[in-house]
């Protein structure tokens, strides 16, 4: 049953995405439909709720058909709201459902809070405004420790909006620096004030409402704190012991002309059973937020941006901060709450007492910097200024330095040559030339986050949030191509209407001169960037007819088109030309760059303490490897995934043969992924030498180990150049390598030692190692990185 409902699910999915892509690829656009979606559909409120309200209202607006985005599971409560508020005439369309997609591809205007779905593409003549939901105290985008790599889906959708508001000149420089705004974004900034806020200009609002809800003999109070955690991180349980602890305390406290309204995160909010108290309830129900705010004469929050925004009041703000240091912690904020003229509290005796003390402190400034632009009227204003053309509001922009924006694709930023390769290019280039930003898909790097952090502080980053959703057809034609490596006029014609949305939605909004491949890897990533709207390179870092052969890791189909369409292949060695060339059969695309190596980093990292990562794995223990290291026994070092062609079987072989005439002898492997590691680990245990071979298995920084070796081994099938081997000659240790391509130019080219790919090539090397005949290459690194950058601007010159 539940595996017939989730494949019912799918081809739902897959039939409203044919459905949307249908509308979506017709010119047409209906001038007077407007689409509101405020949080995916789970809200009429804030901001978006003061649009709709003067778009109904105002009889300018009647002809305009309104569409409001509904989740199913808020469905009545969005109809209380739109009774509450005499909305009549707005059409309610299921979040992400048909309808929704008809009108997503086909309503001039569009408005958000936050996001539209991740399928979702901007059509040409479609006008978006993005008016967020709040002033940022708390980091945000690119500022959010271990959660930047998810960041994609809002900043694309900041990306794509004609505009943007912001109620303040500081969250404008926020939330341009914290999605990468400059330079890319080019729509309008509208400094307008926030349309929900326009509420606290009107008092007598405030008294009506507070009449009609039986409060005129009450002293009104509210509670609105943020919530704790992040996101899908919710220790719900803890944060209700602690809420309705205080909540007993203070309900003992508050008397019976004292109401406290209290509005929580509901992940809080419905495991807490109010009845249980007589003065604390939770906000009236079927009522904005903020027209409850407009009643209190005194609001209590602790890190929420709603204090911005009552700031408006000018009545008084208490901050409850009763887990400020471990708060801070976790998630860090742009200004010091110390530089608020606002009391702050954190025991509820201290609270109570600062509820029953009138406002003593002076808020001009406060406002005069965060609720700058805000104003009566804001709704209004907005909509004449966006749907009928009066330039009410000066338009901004963002800053733009007039440099090319080039886009590069990183792979997932794992421990591997590759991602030594790109962070060796970008440290030697100069990065004031070009505006570079790293993309990357944002599954990748769930669980290691971390990695976001090696990307340049002078670059920007922008994350794919998920694969695009395909139509039937595109599915089929893109299951035919891959699994049976097929292609055809009409499949062709499929993939490419859906490789070019799928850019588009990611990275359509951008003015991206150049789109640089660098990994060279991941089929769905080579035909994404063959449909880039900009010039198109892509990296080789291997043999691919032999990774094809070995790994079985390519698709024959996309590595073809590809090379022959890309504006620029680029082999990262000579040795790899040939088999690119057959691949591609076009030599006029077809450009060397070598990889640059980084070798001041490398011997910064060699004089480093030798320590192991949370996720180190190791056969031996970190002081046993000190003390193999520390010995005068001979020691042979591999560094390299655990992969087929990184021939392993070899080594142990050449190793074990070594082994039974210089039993003084260790051979240490490091790597990190890899699908052979168990197999290679259980070979090992078969052979007399399995003592001394010491595997390790991801190691941040391996230079130090590798530095107190005496030679390191490089026993590939085939290559691309492999970094390493200029790792190890930076740090003076000598090495051999298989005789193959890749690394063969690059020896020659330096005296370095080949052997023949083979147990015996490497057992002759270990041999001639002994005998003096292996010594370490001293390559002037500084020339030859200089060649590399060079090759790499040629690029730039007379594109293909």
């Amino acid at each position: 049953m539940k595996l017939a409902k989730k494949l019912l699910a799918r081809c739902r999915v897959f039939m409203i995405m044919t459905w949307y892509v249908w509308f979506l690829n017709r010119p047409v656009i209906k001038k007077r439909w407007i689409l509101i979606d405020s949080k995916n559909g789970k809200d009429l409120g804030s901001n978006l709720l003061r649009i709709t309200e003067e778009l109904v209202h105002n009889p300018e607006y009647q002809k305009y058909r309104i569409y409001l985005s509904c989740n199913k599971e808020k469905k009545a409560e969005i109809r209380q709201m739109l009774k509450q508020y005499d909305l009549d005439g707005i059409q309610l369309i299921k979040e992400s459902g048909a309808r929704y997609a008809r009108v997503a591809a086909m309503a001039k205007y569009l408005f958000t809070d936050t996001s539209f779905p991740l399928w979702f593409v901007k059509k040409e003549g479609q006008i978006i405004t993005n008016t967020w939901h709040g002033t940022p105290l708390k980091m945000m985008g690119k500022d959010v420790e271990n959660r930047a790599y998810d960041m994609g889906n809002v900043q694309k959708n900041h990306l794509m909006a004609d505009y943007l508001l912001y109620p303040s000149d500081y969250m404008k420089d926020i939330m341009v620096s914290a999605y990468f705004l400059d330079n890319l974004y080019q729509g309008k900034i509208l400094c307008s004030g926030y349309p929900r806020n326009s509420i606290f200009f009107d008092k007598e609002r405030g008294r009506e409402l507070k009449k009609r809800l039986g409060l005129c003999d009450k002293r009104i109070y509210s509670y609105m704190p943020t919530w704790r955690g992040v996101l899908k991180q919710i220790d719900s349980e803890k944060n209700t012991d602690q809420v309705e602890y205080f909540f007993v305390k203070l309900d003992e406290m508050l008397t019976d002309d004292e109401i406290f309204f209290v509005r929580l995160h509901p992940f809080i909010n419905n495991t807490i059973d109010y009845s249980s108290y007589k003065h604390i309830k939770p906000f009236p129900k079927g009522y904005e937020p903020y027209e409850i705010l407009n009643i209190c004469e005194c609001m209590v929050t602790d890190y929420s941006s709603v204090m911005f925004d009552y700031a408006n009041s000018g009545n008084k703000i208490i901050l409850f901060v009763y887990d400020r240091e471990v708060y801070m912690d976790e998630r860090g904020v742009y200004v010091s709450m110390d530089t608020f003229p606002f009391p702050q509290v954190r025991r509820v005796e201290e609270l109570f007492q600062e509820l029953r003390s009138p406002k003593a402190y002076d808020d001009r400034e406060f406002r005069s910097r965060y609720c700058q632009y805000d104003e009566k009227d804001t709704a209004g204003k907005l909509c004449r200024h966006i749907i009928l053309g009066e330039k009410i509001y000066e338009e901004g922009t963002v800053r733009n330095n007039g440099r090319e924006n080039i886009l590069i694709y990183s792979g997932s930023l794992a421990k591997s040559g590759l991602t030594t390769a790109l962070l060796n290019l970008l440290a030697n280039l100069d990065l004031e030339k070009r505006n570079y930003y790293i993309t990357f898909r944002s599954p990748s790097l769930s669980r290691t986050p971390g990695r976001v952090s090696m990307i340049p502080a002078e670059l920007g980053f922008l994350p794919m949030a998920s694969a695009h959703q395909k139509t039937i057809g595109e599915l089929l034609a893109v299951r035919w191509y891959y699994k049976k490596n097929k292609s055809s006029s009409w499949v062709k014609k499929k993939l490419d209407r859906y490789y070019s949305r799928y850019y588009k939605s990611h990275f359509g909004h951008c003015p991206f001169q150049y789109v640089i491949h660098y990994s060279g890897y991941e089929k769905e990533m080579i035909n994404l960037f063959y449909h880039a709207e900009a010039k198109r390179m892509i990296f080789v870092h291997n043999d691919m007819i032999s990774e094809m052969k070995t790994r079985h890791n390519q698709h024959a189909l996309s590595l073809q088109r590809a090379y022959h369409d890309y504006d620029r292949v680029v082999p990262v060695t000579s040795d790899i030309y040939p088999s690119t060339l057959k691949l591609g059969g076009n030599p006029d695309n077809l450009r060397i760059v070598n990889n640059c190596h980084d070798y001041q980093l490398v011997l910064e990292k060699g004089k480093k303490e030798l320590v192991f990562d949370e996720d180190t794995e190791c056969s031996v223990s970190l002081e046993e490897l000190n003390q193999v290291l520390n010995s005068k026994a001979r020691k042979f070092i591999n560094i390299g995934r655990f992969s087929p062609e990184k021939g392993h079987r070899l080594l142990l072989t050449a190793f074990e043969r070594y082994y039974c005439e210089h039993q003084d002898s260790y051979l240490i492997i490091i790597g990190g992924h890899g699908a052979i590691y168990e197999e290679t680990v259980s070979r090992t245990n078969t052979l007399k030498s399995k003592k001394n071979i010491i595997f390790i298995k991801s190691i941040a920084n391996p230079m130090p180990i590798l530095k107190r070796c005496d030679l390191f081994v490089l026993s590939s099938l085939y290559e691309g150049l492999g970094l390493v081997l200029l790792e190890a000659d930076t740090l003076g240790v000598p090495v051999i390598s298989t005789d193959i391509v890749g690394p063969r130019g690059f020896l020659k080219e330096h005296g370095g030692c080949l052997v023949s790919p083979d147990a015996d090539g490497i057992y002759g090397g270990f041999l001639a190692f002994d005998e003096g005949k292996v010594k370490a290459m001293n390559v002037d690194y500084e020339k030859y990185n200089q060649h590399s950058v060079q090759q790499f601007e040629d690029l730039f010159e007379g594109e293909a």
